[in-house]
């Protein structure tokens, strides 16, 4: 790996239409795992509060890992698994979430076996150093998969989101008491979207999720048939008790799975549309009204993937994409626009890796005062070798 410079950086702006900025103000990428099998899964995998951050990744055994860093990223912990198949969940699928709140961290993941699903939860209360044993919060009776989990954490409770693929209900389930136990499931609104074409077996409203205060938002694809037709937003002002209608925030196409962040009055969202540019979605009043920015669209040989946000309570929003040397997940460069007035204005791209082999999910967070990306990269196009890499920007 190494980084755009010189007349290379020269061109590529000149081809993308915008001035970038210096690489050299990113540290040069670092090995967090050296296993040769591991994976993010989406902008879900890194989380960081109380100066600590917290990383969860996917092994080719099934095995989900956990490790913390406490000095901004550079060193990290050995791996500590927190789920495995076993007897009682033969198939652990390999896309974790990871949320925290000082000492608080919440671990989300999904299990079945031939008859039903699970959505299982472990909760710390020391920062990721001791875990309580799983929990499963959801149990259906199907042969279908639970649908992919989001987990937010805010003063009003842990709040986890899913999918029922039976049904297409869209659900939040709500923690008041550190995760001891959780209320009744919350039925907020109902999706079609299958995206697999013409599978209903992939029914999935594909959910983002955020929480600040008592805020909290939900968002999901409603509709469509291998693509989402659009994606809305519902809210709750009063902490998860109850939630609003859910409005359109974006109405044209899109892949959906819309990674949320939230801070303060602050929401920011990413959404890669079915045209292949990128999507920044913003709202500086908590997700009351959103704004949509095309940040990036595909170039002639070029491809955009992978994008992942993060917001601060001062407004200042990161959004981290990667633009792909060819068609299909090909060697890239990993880029981030930034905005320091909560989405009205997008300063040029910085590269934080260039020509990275086969780079594939991103994760980006705030830490220390500096920005923390992070992501996976494998050594061809079919996975094979895969390991988690790092870096450090302002």
């Amino acid at each position: 790996m190494y980084r755009i410079g010189g007349p290379a950086a020269a061109i590529l702006a000149l081809v993308l239409g915008v001035t970038p900025v210096a690489a050299s103000s990113w540290t040069p990428p670092a090995a967090v795992s050296s296993s040769h099998d591991a994976f993010l899964s989406y902008a879900r995998s890194l989380a960081v509060s109380g100066g600590v951050a917290h990383l969860v990744d996917a092994r080719s055994s099934g095995a989900l890992d956990y490790r913390r860093s406490s000095d901004g990223g550079q060193t990290w912990t050995s791996a500590l698994t927190l789920a495995k198949p076993s007897g009682r969940y033969p198939i652990v699928l390999g896309d974790p979430a990871i949320a925290a709140l000082n000492s608080l961290v919440v671990f989300a993941y999904r299990a079945h076996d031939a008859t039903a699903a699970y959505l299982i939860v472990r909760v710390s209360h020391d920062g990721g150093l001791n875990w309580d044993a799983p929990r499963t919060i959801a149990h259906v009776v199907t042969s279908r998969r639970i649908g992919e989990q989001s987990v937010a954490i805010s003063p009003a409770g842990i709040f986890v989101a899913w999918t029922n693929r039976v049904t297409g209900s869209i659900i939040v389930q709500r923690s008041t008491d550190q995760g001891a136990s959780f209320k009744r499931a919350h039925r907020i609104g109902v999706t079609t979207m299958t995206f697999a074409a013409n599978d209903p077996t992939f029914t999935d409203g594909l959910i983002g999720l955020a929480a600040s205060g008592s805020l909290v938002d939900v968002a999901w694809s409603p509709s469509g048939n291998g693509a989402a037709d659009s994606i809305v937003l519902s809210r709750s002002v009063n902490g998860g008790v109850s939630y609003l209608a859910p409005t359109t925030i974006l109405a044209k196409p899109s892949f959906g799975f819309p990674a949320l962040s939230a801070a303060g009055a602050y929401l920011a969202g990413e959404v890669e549309a079915t045209d292949g540019s990128v999507i920044a979605l913003s709202s500086k009043t908590a997700g009351a009204t959103v704004a949509a920015h095309r940040l990036a669209g595909p170039g002639s040989v070029t491809t955009l993937t992978n994008e992942s946000v993060a917001v601060d309570s001062s407004g200042t929003i990161v959004f981290s994409y990667v633009r792909n040397d060819a068609s299909g997940v090909a060697p890239g460069n990993i880029l981030v626009r930034r905005s320091s007035d909560g989405g009205d204005h997008w300063m040029p791209f910085e590269t934080v890796a260039a020509h990275v082999p086969w780079v594939q999910e991103v994760a980006t967070a705030f830490v220390g005062g500096k920005t923390l990306v992070a992501w996976t990269s494998c050594s061809g196009p079919t996975s094979a070798s895969c390991d988690i890499f790092e870096s450090r920007g302002p």
